[in-house]
């Protein structure tokens, strides 16, 4: 028996299914219960849109302070400093958080930070130094993280085969094969039109658009341009297909680092122009 269950999580509707037996339901309950909670939890700690969150207490923080943030936290910004350097640029959350809170898109990072990520020095699995305040939008790689971090809480729970899809970042677990269906990026969503579909099984998804329906998409490499519309990354992680689609989204046909880092995570990729 499958059971499924959602919640506005992630600034998008997100949905757990998983199997389970009819007589052991109380325990599903309880595994999808828990998996929403770290998503809620995450969603908290690394919003730009708060200013109590960790986002918002590194872009006001004073040039040399100790912050206390949270382990969650400490994670991601270790994987954004990877991703940056890995990527030369176009997965870049500071860039991104700049030209967001200057749209006034980001209200919890709204401050006159100019630091960059190496401007962070983490201390502990608790802790960062910062040499100056740091405006960071975690957009393009938290959610794909909360989806794999509800995966192992599901997991923990000894579930063995479930789906997590938060908006379009998705990972599942188990045998079953489930079909993606990838609208185009210029496509209304009661328009019926798909660009294609993927089949998905012990595998995360991704897809980033820079179409007119996503104007949050932002260019992070300098005098960069749209080179695609719509990406869309299979990897072994939620996290590494949400950052791959956004290094993809600005990068050339023949990349070579973009390549070796897409058969390092075991990633597929599609693009349209």
């Amino acid at each position: 028996m499958w059971m499924t269950r959602a919640r506005p999580l992630l600034g998008t509707v997100v949905s757990i299914q998983i199997k389970t037996i009819s007589t052991n339901t109380e325990l599903a309950e309880h595994a999808m219960a828990e998996a929403f909670s770290i998503m809620t939890h995450i969603s908290h700690v690394m919003s730009a849109h708060h200013g109590d969150s960790d986002l918002g207490r590194l872009s006001k923080a004073q040039a040399h302070q100790v912050l206390r943030l949270d382990a969650e936290t400490l994670h991601v910004i270790r994987a954004a400093q990877h991703w940056v350097t890995r990527s030369g640029g176009a997965f870049n959350p500071c860039a991104a958080a700049q030209t967001l809170s200057r749209l006034n898109q980001r209200p919890g990072i709204a401050h006159p930070a100019t630091g960059t990520l190496q401007d962070i020095r983490i201390v502990s699995d608790t802790a960062v130094q910062l040499n100056q305040a740091v405006k960071l939008d975690l957009g393009g790689i938290a959610k794909g993280y909360a989806v794999d971090r509800a995966i192992e809480v599901l997991m923990a729970h000894g579930i063995r085969d479930a789906m997590v899809n938060a908006g379009g970042d998705l990972r599942a677990i188990g045998e079953r094969t489930w079909p993606v269906d990838v609208r185009h990026a210029n496509t209304h969503l009661m328009d019926g039109c798909l660009r294609s579909k993927k089949h998905l099984r012990q595998k995360a998804l991704a897809t980033s658009v820079s179409g007119t329906l996503n104007p949050e998409f932002v260019l992070t490499r300098p005098h960069a341009r749209p080179r695609w519309q719509s990406v869309t990354v299979q990897a072994s992680t939620c996290m590494a297909a949400d950052v791959l689609t956004k290094w993809a989204m600005q990068s050339t046909l023949l990349c070579p680092e973009l390549r070796v880092a897409l058969r390092q995570n075991h990633a597929r990729m599609w693009r349209t122009r």
